[in-house]
């Protein structure tokens, strides 16, 4: 019964190892696949308004890797991911686009959007409306919730933070004069931003909001962020509360931060305000729920 064993496990031997040398490896394929399944309409859709046009890479496909481990989230819905992807083109790019020099946006804009379907908290209770890491990644969350019939909403929850950290990016470029830096250099309050004014208004102190209160550089892109997704009027009743003095600041600010656009990046913020009014005035009459692959 041994030699039967003996000679059983010889036969299997010969077979393997003979199989082997009659099949050498091929180095030159690799055994490692970095596809990730065939492309849907909708991922066609995207390399056609934001890949190929500006080298904006959308990810609505749920990637760890790509997420913040530190909170608890969700996976943004296809359909939500859908309009987000169409209100980014009409609402953001085209308005750019009206106004902004050839290639301004191929050039500058974020190369990365991670779209998050819940929101992410943080252990002061405030919410992360929005991250952005180097000037080439935003993350946007509570998608889920997605209301594209409350303008507001959109500007709060999403392009705000959007147009705050592209801002970042433009200053980060080309700097602003430091001359900004000095008209409420005794008022800023650093990381205690959030309860700093409590039961007072930062509109006082010359800030556009409690964020824009932290440092500089936070103060500056907070009034494109807010200039730009406030018409004329919406602008003016925003500052009415504020003291003589804050508003004073506010429009010394303003000034700097036109300028700033104007000669350095060749935009009219009054333009890009415009051009950004109009088409959140006709957001009713897109259709955001579709994909067209041309």
């Amino acid at each position: 019964m041994n030699r039967l064993k003996y000679l059983l496990m010889l036969v299997i031997m010969v077979f393997v190892f003979g199989a082997c040398d009659d099949d050498d490896p091929n180095t030159d394929i690799s055994v490692i696949s970095l596809e990730k399944g065939e492309k849907n309409d909708f991922d066609k859709y995207l390399e056609n308004i934001l890949t190929e046009p500006y080298n904006i890479q959308f990810l609505y496909k749920w990637e760890d890797v790509e997420s913040d481990m530190n909170y608890q989230l969700v996976p943004a819905t296809y359909e939500n991911s859908i309009k987000m992807a169409n209100l980014v083109k009409y609402l953001c790019l085209d308005s750019y686009e009206e106004v902004a020099p050839s290639d301004f946006l191929k050039k500058y804009f974020p190369k990365m959007f991670m779209m998050v379907g819940s929101a992410a908290y943080r252990n002061n209770g405030t919410m992360v409306l929005g991250t952005a890491e180097g000037g080439l990644k935003i993350t946007l969350y509570n998608i889920n919730n997605l209301d594209v019939t409350n303008v507001e909403m959109l500007y709060e929850m999403y392009f705000r933070t959007i147009f705050h950290e592209f801002s970042h990016i433009l200053h980060q470029t080309k700097d602003y004069t430091t001359d900004f830096d000095k008209i409420s250099s005794t008022d800023y309050v650093g990381g205690s931003w959030n309860d700093a004014w409590d039961g007072k208004s930062s509109l006082d102190a010359g800030f556009i909001s409690d964020y824009s209160s932290k440092e500089p550089n936070e103060d500056f892109v907070e009034l494109i962020a807010h200039y730009i997704t406030n018409t004329e009027e919406s602008w003016a009743a925003k500052l009415e509360p504020a003291s003589d003095s804050g508003k004073a600041k506010l429009t010394q600010k303003m000034t700097i931060v036109k300028s700033y656009m104007k000669e350095v990046w060749s935009i009219d913020m009054d333009e890009l305000r415009t051009a950004i009014a109009t088409r959140a005035a006709k957001l009713d009459e897109q259709d955001l729920d579709n994909i067209t692959i041309e």
